[in-house]
């Protein structure tokens, strides 16, 4: 009979087994917060087997000491394995902190036409034929929705929802025309960007990017290459950072440039969300929907955005604290100290979410009696499905249903003067500013 090298080597076994069974344990293990229940468990994991097997077999208690040497290299293994695979995304997150908090001081001697400044969105389907590939893009993503056991089921989640949803999606984009019109919008944007640049006297070409409808990274960074640019300026139309939409599009544009344009330097843009002009473009957008007559004291405001799962809350994702900031210094600018809230929308699936909901909201403040309600899309810089169907459609059904007689919602920026003035801001900002036409005008005449 042939003999079995392990049962005849129990020794042999146990160091195999103290080795092997703690690199998943360290990958695990590196997921989590250190010196976290859950970091402490994913350590001991391992150790109830390996003390069954070495009382079953009978060795040594001088042998412990190797298990325990074996068990720390497995779980070296394993976190360094983890930390290797670790995304860009996931690195930028570890260090949100100093990249989206602290201005860059670093001179930069870069030339305008070395540079595209790529606006990020999502995206959307500018046709109903085009609503399915563009929810299985989405819940494809595991950086935005996490399945149980992605991303190994990722893709059969992805499309157990979006089959069973897709039907009801389509009626809601024909309520609105048939599409989104978010590549309007954002095309509409990147121009008026690019004009305010010139106007300022900068050469600096702009373009955009979505992740789930075209054009996708790999197009923007096609467009990069093609035109011969050393830089690409990535800059969010999302005000408020979270992993599943800035993190997400750059970790798309930088996967998109690793495998076809790998000389692409990336430059960072610092966040705009407290942004004097951004806020003002917001307070603006307010106040346009008071009419002569009335005043804005006379309605409730209620701020929505956009929610995420609340295991990003949970894991340290900034989003809803910078939203907090972006309504506090609203509220500030109207004077303002009663009467208002904010509130989530957009939830899908049965996995917890932000709250309180605007339906909620909504119900909540009619039985109160308020009959005035001014709801103000604090997270979107475009009109798109989430605010003229979403909010003015469905949310207005609710609340006129609920007994609110007066329910109204600002339009979002699009190309509010003042949010293009931060966007410019914030790409002269990252490249450096530079002397505007009329100071180069006077500088030329004094050097004469």
């Amino acid at each position: 009979m042939e003999s079995n090298v392990f049962i005849n080597h129990p020794y042999l076994l146990i160091s195999f087994l103290s080795f092997l069974l703690n690199i998943p344990c360290g990958f695990f293990r590196e997921a989590n917060q250190k010196f976290s229940l859950k970091w402490w468990l994913w350590i001991h994991a391992s150790i109830p087997v390996i003390l069954y097997m070495r009382i079953a077999l009978g060795t040594a208690k001088l042998f412990i000491p190797v298990c325990i040497l074996l068990a720390v290299l497995g779980q070296l293994v394993g976190s360094r394995f983890r930390r290797s695979r670790m995304t860009e995304s996931d690195r930028e997150r570890e260090e949100k902190l100093p990249d989206l908090r602290l201005n860059d001081p670093t001179e930069r001697n870069i030339a305008d036409d070395d540079v595209l400044v790529a606006l990020l969105n999502m995206g959307g389907p500018q046709t109903i034929a085009d609503v399915k590939p563009f929810l299985l893009r989405l819940f494809s993503d595991s950086l935005i929705i996490r399945f149980p056991f992605s991303p190994w089921l990722q893709s059969f989640w992805a499309n157990l929802l979006v089959n069973a949803r897709y039907k009801e999606t389509e009626k809601r984009y024909g309520r609105i025309g048939g599409g989104s019109p978010i590549y309007r919008s954002t095309a509409a944007q990147s121009d008026a960007l690019a004009q305010e640049l010139r106007r300022r006297g900068r050469n600096i070409a702009v373009t955009f990017s979505f992740n789930y409808s075209p054009p996708l990274p790999e197009d923007t960074v096609h467009e990069a290459k093609s035109a011969g640019k050393k830089y690409l300026l990535p800059l969010s139309l999302y005000p408020h950072y979270s992993l599943a939409t800035t993190g997400s599009n750059l970790h798309y544009l930088k996967k998109a440039a690793a495998k076809t344009f790998p000389g692409l330097n990336f430059l960072k843009a610092r966040p705009y969300y407290l942004d004097d002009s951004y806020i003002w473009a917001l307070v603006e957008r307010i106040r346009e929907q008071i009419r002569p007559g009335e005043s804005l004291d006379d309605f409730y405001l209620l701020f929505s955005a956009h929610g995420t799962p609340f295991y990003f809350l949970a894991e340290g994702d900034p989003y809803a604290f910078e939203i907090n900031q972006t309504v506090a210094k609203i509220i500030d600018r109207l004077g303002r100290i009663y009467d208002w809230a904010l509130c989530y929308q957009s939830a899908v699936g049965p996995i917890r979410w932000l709250k309180p909901t605007t339906e909620a909201m909504l119900k909540a403040l009619a039985k109160k009696g308020v009959k005035k309600v001014l709801v103000v899309p604090v997270s979107f810089v475009s009109d798109h499905i989430e605010t003229i169907c979403e909010i003015d459609l469905e949310y207005r059904a609710v609340a006129e249903g609920a007994g609110i007689v007066d329910f109204r919602m600002s339009r979002a920026l699009e190309t509010h003067p003042e949010f293009i003035k931060a966007l410019a801001d914030c790409v002269e900002d990252a490249l450096g500013r530079k002397p505007g036409v009329l100071k180069k005008i006077v500088q030329t005449i004094l050097a004469r």
